[in-house]
């Protein structure tokens, strides 16, 4: 441990070091604690760019991501999260479940606390990205100073850029970052590594403390020329983590900023509203370096608005093909697409350079609603971007936001019904109000906000109820958007089996062998075997329409007389399930191979296909 200079810093109870070898930074991803985990989507580019700045500068960096692991257990969820239990039932094999277990996703605390130890890094930087998930970053911050209470912990992120304040305003956290952090953070750790504190007022985005009092800046750092940034140093990462299915992923970042002002979106906190791009030169350079370094195929396209100049978006596309070839590489966009900067010639475009999959956002598709939340585009200009990104053959998932301020039950179940009817999957998400944004001031204006805790702005936590919706009712209409996609994968799969395009419900849905009777609350069923997902799912989505109930089932024990399950009935709105088969009759369930089947009685329990 090297010893301090003694000089008061103007920071606080830090002290400037005088270092020797130079000084090391220890850059951390959290854990999360969650209902669930899309381990996809953990890669810490963000933190790979910092590492990268750092490294540019002469600082040693070593980065410890808490998520790159398999690693998960089952925890108690947190007080306030105790009126969940009733929606969350574990073992549920019902295609219509929602969650389990609340889990611990990546290193236990303990192990985190030995690896800052180990690191002997004089410098912490912690990601604080999603809201949610604050109370995971505190907690690290908190083990970094009990291990070495003079070692400066910064922290940067979306979060912190919602909330500054609360954040400085933590005990263990000396520093923030506001905005892009790739110029700031090696200035502030240079400032300190050379005994320059009074340097530190002066730094962009930067904030501070001073005998107590927080000095927060006016504003974030953006970095207007996104080019001169030197890559993400992904080899402090294990690369083969990452990867759609078999195939090695990166994220890639081609530009920065959005322009629009959806009032539920916060990228503008951190990012700008000013569309800064990379050139195309700078992008395949980098795309070629994965390949040959580290064997990656799959490229997700973490931008915040990937198509706002199409020209440009069709240019990049174009020098990726001739690059790369046809079937070389696959490219994503797991960040979403918005339809209204995508034509049908960006599409083939698109198509053609390795897109297989088409994230898009309806969000809402009343064109009321979409005013309000100042949503570019037109629900018919999205059909048809869906409508020809069918005939190109790609896999699309449309997200649809349930429980929007001001919506109804009947225009929420309007938009399902419409993707229903589209060859898409559903993406239900549930909103939740982030800090920062115009929803969150409006949520808070109109009394929407029942708990100052914002661990509890997730999706997972239904958090926030109207006088048009409880939360009973948006669990059933997220219900019924698993359901749907349930019957979709079943079109899908029945289509490439019989050659179909257009089936009847007899042949939909598969049923468990024998069965004599409908699945109901509170009945135990014995088979001689274990029962198939298919077999299950089709059961109890046959006794959602013919029953009007959503029936949970777990598989309660294995004996020699064969496989016991248990149903039970789960939690519902009967109204708003109701009102959904009233409007649904007679309609037509679409998959994403465009096979179809019309809304109507589904086969008696009786009949097994």
């Amino acid at each position: 441990m090297l010893a301090a200079s003694g000089e008061q810093c103007s920071a606080g109870h830090l002290h400037a070091r005088h270092l020797d070898p130079p000084m090391k930074a220890l850059l951390i991803q959290p854990p999360v604690e969650d209902f669930y985990q899309t381990s996809i989507r953990t890669l810490p580019v963000g933190l790979l760019y910092l590492a990268g700045s750092l490294r540019q500068n002469g600082i040693a960096v070593e980065l410890l991501d808490c998520q790159a692991t398999p690693q998960k257990r089952i925890i108690p969820p947190p007080p306030e999260f105790a009126y969940l239990e009733r929606y969350y039932q574990p073992g549920n094999l019902s295609p219509a479940r929602l969650y389990s277990h609340y889990r611990h996703y990546g290193m236990p605390w303990e192990e985190i606390r030995a690896a800052i130890r180990q690191s002997g890094a004089e410098v912490i930087g912690i990601s604080s990205l999603f809201t949610p998930f604050y109370r995971e970053a505190l907690r690290v911050a908190a083990l970094a100073k009990e291990i070495d209470r003079s070692r400066p912990v910064i922290l940067g992120g979306a979060h912190v850029n919602a909330c500054p304040a609360q954040v400085l305003a933590d005990p263990n956290v000396d520093f923030i970052l506001l905005g892009e952090g790739e110029r700031t953070l090696p200035e502030l750790v240079t400032a300190l590594l050379d005994d320059r504190l009074a340097a530190v007022a002066g730094l962009r985005g930067l904030g501070y403390k001073v005998n107590g009092s927080l000095r927060l800046p006016e504003h974030g750092d953006l970095i207007e020329d996104i080019e001169s940034l030197p890559l993400p140093a992904r080899e402090l990462i294990d690369a083969g983590r990452y990867r759609l299915g078999r195939h090695r992923m990166t994220m890639l970042i081609t530009s920065r900023g959005c322009p629009y002002h959806c009032t539920f979106c916060s990228i503008f906190l951190t990012a700008g509203r000013r569309f800064r791009v990379r050139s195309i030169n700078s992008i395949i350079d980098e795309m070629k370096l994965c390949r040959e370094r580290f064997g990656t195929e799959v490229f997700d396209i973490e931008d915040d608005n990937f198509t706002f100049d199409q020209k440009r978006a069709r240019r990049l596309l174009a020098a990726i093909r001739a690059e790369f070839g046809p079937e070389q590489i696959e490219l994503l966009a797991m960040n979403g697409i918005s339809a209204a900067n995508l034509s049908e010639t960006l599409l083939a475009d698109m198509k053609a350079a390795g897109f297989r999959h088409l994230n898009l956002a309806l969000v809402a598709d009343a064109p009321e609603r979409q005013r309000q939340l100042k949503r570019p585009g037109a629900t018919s200009h999205f059909d048809r971007i869906v409508s020809r990104g069918a005939e190109l053959g790609f896999r699309q998932v449309n997200y649809l936001i349930l429980g929007l301020p001001g919506a109804t039950i009947m225009e929420m179940i309007t938009a399902i019904l419409h993707l229903m009817e589209q060859p898409v999957l559903i993406g239900p998400s549930v909103f939740y109000a982030t800090p920062g944004t115009t929803s969150y001031e409006q949520c808070r204006a109109a009394g929407l906000l029942t708990s100052p805790e914002l661990a509890l702005q997730r999706s997972s936590c239904f958090p926030v109820e109207t006088p048009e919706f409880s939360r009973r009712d948006l669990v059933t209409l997220f219900r019924i958007c698993r359901l749907l996609n349930f019957l979709k994968a079943q079109l899908a799969e029945q289509a490439g089996v019989n050659g179909k395009t257009v089936l009847a419900w007899q042949e939909l849905l598969t049923l468990p062998p024998a069965v004599t009777a409908m699945p109901r609350p509170g009945e135990l069923f014995t088979f001689a075997r274990k029962l198939t997902e298919t077999e299950i799912g089709g059961w109890l989505a046959t006794a959602t329409f013919r029953e009007r109930i959503f029936p949970g089932m777990r598989l309660l024990r294995r004996s020699t007389e064969g496989f016991c399950y248990q149903v039970y009935e789960e939690e519902f709105s009967p109204q708003v399930l109701e009102l959904f088969l009233r409007e649904a009759q007679g309609r037509e369930i679409c998959s994403v191979t465009n096979a179809r089947v019309k809304i109507a009685e589904p086969p008696r329990a009786s009949a097994s296909t």
